[in-house]
């Protein structure tokens, strides 16, 4: 039974509409709709569950001095409930206020969704705000900061993750403005780094942003990087997306997640994979399970991957930007949508392509 002392609120996310004595619950959350025969009674006791009143200010609001109001209204908020259709927090704004007035007002939109997260099972956390602080609280490094790094980090600090690296080698081009986000004109010739640091500042203020200047040639290169980190997104690919990918994973293993996002060309995005130490399979495993694809594991390069390839804006934004949910979820406790597969996005007929990636029982990286 409910306590009479609670609020009852129903989530921001459910759409209610009624035919006669029919009740639908539309769940913009999972795009479920769930029916109930219902009487009056009933569907004046859900226009009152705003999170305001008691549940015995309900049933007196609904039927007046009736003595089995009370009981009438607890069991309506304990069947919703039970459908997942009641929020968690009976006053958001009031929650959302404990992270203080300025960081409330910006993350505001964030943190209704965050508690819809919350209220949907999601998460263990009780709000959103809890959810926002735990990203606050969070480390996270982005190799590479080019046309799919400056995606990610830009989300990332919009998001609210409270420290944000990037690494990188590179100085910005003309020809990087058409799809790296962070870059302007001004910007050529600059440090990729400095630059992309100073335009995350720009954009978050409630964020800290440490800019690495440097060019990743072994697993080594990385200690000091990944060192602290919750959660490493890989978009380097010099000198090969390979040869990157096996060096941050090294450098990561066995204590830091990391999202093997490789890059963008032509019509294929590769999403990767996200690998969490003792719960996903390993970057061997990836390794083992798609390197003899077609047979190349046995064959010679005549014509390799060109130094310039075609890419746009859009595409690597798309891309980044879903590499940065990944990144986002594993942050706040979230499950993860890319463990234990390799993902691509083929941009022509929009289409994310999986293919299961088993953890082998004898890896010698996590079969232990």
């Amino acid at each position: 039974m409910a306590d009479t002392a609670s609020r009852p609120r129903l989530r921001d996310s459910v759409i209610v509409q009624a035919d006669g004595g029919t009740l639908l619950f539309l769940c913009l959350a999972d795009r479920t709709v769930k029916r109930f025969v219902c009487d009056e009674f009933v569907k004046d006791v859900v226009v009152l569950l705003d999170g305001t009143r008691t549940i015995d200010e309900i049933g007196a609001l609904a039927c007046g001095d009736d003595l089995d109001a009370r009981a009438r209204v607890a069991e309506v908020v304990q069947i919703l409930a039970g459908e997942r259709l009641l929020s968690g927090v009976a006053e958001p704004e009031r929650e959302f206020r404990l992270l203080g007035a300025a960081r409330a007002e910006f993350y505001d939109r964030q943190l209704r969704l965050l508690q819809d997260f919350c209220d949907e099972g999601w998460s263990p956390e009780r709000s959103g705000a809890d959810l926002q602080r735990r990203l606050g609280e969070a480390t996270a490094v982005v190799c590479g900061i080019g046309g799919l790094g400056g995606w990610v980090a830009l989300a990332l600090a919009g998001a609210g993750v409270g420290r944000i690296r990037v690494c990188d080698f590179d100085r910005v081009e003309v020809s990087n403005l058409t799809r790296q986000v962070l870059f302007r004109m001004a910007d050529v010739g600059v440090p990729k780094v400095a630059a992309a640091a100073a335009r995350l500042r720009e954009i978050n203020p409630f964020v800290e942003v440490e800019a690495v200047e440097r060019r990743i040639t072994c697993a080594g290169d990385l200690a000091d990087v990944v060192k602290g980190a919750d959660v490493v997104v890989n978009a380097a690919d010099l000198p090969t997306p390979n040869d990157v990918a096996g060096w941050v994973s090294e450098a990561c293993w066995p204590d830091v997640p990391h999202i093997m996002g490789t890059g963008y060309a032509y019509h294929i995005g590769v999403l990767g994979t996200s690998i969490i130490p003792g719960r996903t399979a390993c970057w061997s495993c990836v390794r083992a399970e798609t390197f003899a694809d077609h047979g190349r594991d046995g064959m010679e390069t005549l014509v390799g991957k060109r130094e310039k390839a075609g890419a746009m804006g859009a595409l690597s934004g798309l891309v980044g930007n879903i590499l940065a949910w990944e990144a986002i979820r594993i942050l706040a406790g979230l499950p993860p949508a890319l463990g234990d597969r390799w993902a691509e996005v083929d941009f022509w007929p929009l289409e994310v392509r999986s293919r299961a990636i088993p953890r082998r029982p004898g890896c010698p990286t996590c079969g232990r």
